[in-house]
């Protein structure tokens, strides 16, 4: 169901009415504010679920003996990897160098 033009009127001028001039500007910021969070909380929950995660590190069987390495690296230097992709912790491994 789409807003027309007078619907979207009607709606802004209650609003002017009910809570006068002043606090439109505050709502529309509050409303942005959440709304931008929300966008943040589904894209960080997105991207949890689409990189593949590391659970057992360097004993995984399906991980590639490159794969092991980085991780060996990565743990001889302090970096975490546990349940972190092998992008993430080859990226850290690069900033650390």
């Amino acid at each position: 169901m789409a807003l027309g033009g007078q619907e979207v009127l009607l709606i802004i001028g209650l609003a002017l009415l009910l809570f006068g001039p002043q606090k439109i500007p505050q709502f529309a910021q509050a409303l942005g504010q959440a709304h931008a969070k929300y966008k943040e909380g589904l894209n960080q929950v997105t991207s949890s679920i689409t990189q593949p995660q590391l659970s057992e590190g360097v004993g995984d069987s399906s991980l590639t003996p490159e794969e092991r390495e980085i991780i060996r690296a990565a743990q001889a230097k302090g970096i975490p990897t546990e349940h972190r992709s092998i992008e993430a912790i080859a990226q850290d491994l690069l900033n650390s160098s």
